[in-house]
């Protein structure tokens, strides 16, 4: 029967000549024989197992187990170790649609932020939204940049005891509703208030979700901290002059953080949305 050469055995399957040495070595796929050179060689009755053990490789099952299935091979077997297979992999699509989902939320910002600075000024504005998830966490007390930091940071930890580590494509703050129009001074209408993270919209079992409901939305661009209330303020004051009334928390989003600026600049260039209706 014909020999095949180590580099005509690669090239009949797409891979290397080292990957087939590597094969030899750990004992999954050994050449027929090896002459008196130490060149290995193959029979054509050997291309089967080798596809097979492309096949499984390319699936992205581990080459350990490879070794182990198919020293054992039955159709009961064969048919477990893809099935385990398959749940890897569909994790594997779930993880990467959830990173595909923050690099978007993260270029949205950025694609805001880069119109928003083409913007002569920064007036109040009317946008829609659609619905939308976060996770959230009241801000570490006191207030300040500091803890702001440390609050998301929290969050986040949080989050990965329980399920992989959500990246941040967007994150920012959310103020509550009822500390905002009842509180008397700034520490009171910041009560309650604290950093949220965005998150896909499929996302149903994370601690700290909320969801923030679908609308019309007052929204202001401005360099600012979350815990500064002077800009939101002015935003309430626009919507009553409006004959528009706060209907929910407003959101907070950090658009642009101050690794962006120099050191001169020290402030994050955010997007408040207040979510607003008429008045009757």
């Amino acid at each position: 029967m014909e020999k095949i050469s180590i580099s005509e055995m690669a090239k009949l399957h797409g891979i290397s000549r080292q990957t087939l040495i590597y094969y030899d070595k750990i004992g999954l796929f050994k050449p027929e024989s090896v002459d008196s050179n130490g060149y290995r060689y193959y029979s054509w009755r050997q291309i089967p197992l080798l596809r097979e053990i492309c096949f499984l490789k390319e699936a992205g099952m581990p080459l350990k187990e490879v070794i182990e299935r198919l020293g054992k091979r039955t159709i009961h077997g064969e048919l477990e170790s893809l099935l385990e297979q398959k749940k890897r992999l569909e994790h594997q699509i779930g993880e990467l649609n959830r990173l595909r989902e923050a690099v978007s939320m993260r270029m949205h910002a950025y694609i805001t932020a880069e119109e928003a600075m083409r913007m002569e000024t920064h007036e109040p504005f009317l946008m829609s939204y659609p619905e939308r998830k976060v996770i959230f966490k009241e801000y570490i007390h006191p207030i300040m940049k500091e803890n702001l930091h440390k609050t998301l940071m929290k969050l986040m930890i949080e989050t990965s005891v329980s399920k992989e580590l959500i990246p941040s494509g967007y994150f920012g703050s959310i103020l509550k509703k009822d500390s905002l129009l009842n509180g008397k001074t700034d520490e009171e209408m910041l009560d309650g208030a604290g950093s949220c993270i965005f998150v896909p919209h499929w996302e149903k079992n994370l601690p700290g979700l909320r969801v923030i409901p679908h609308g019309e939305y007052a929204c202001l661009f401005t360099y600012h901290m979350p815990y500064e209330i002077r800009e939101a303020k002015e935003l309430l004051k626009w919507i009553h002059s409006q004959n528009m009334e706060l209907r929910g928390d407003i959101v907070d989003i950090c658009l642009l953080d101050t690794t962006f600026y120099n050191k001169d600049i020290k402030k994050d260039f955010c997007l408040i949305q207040a979510p607003v209706k008429q008045k009757e």
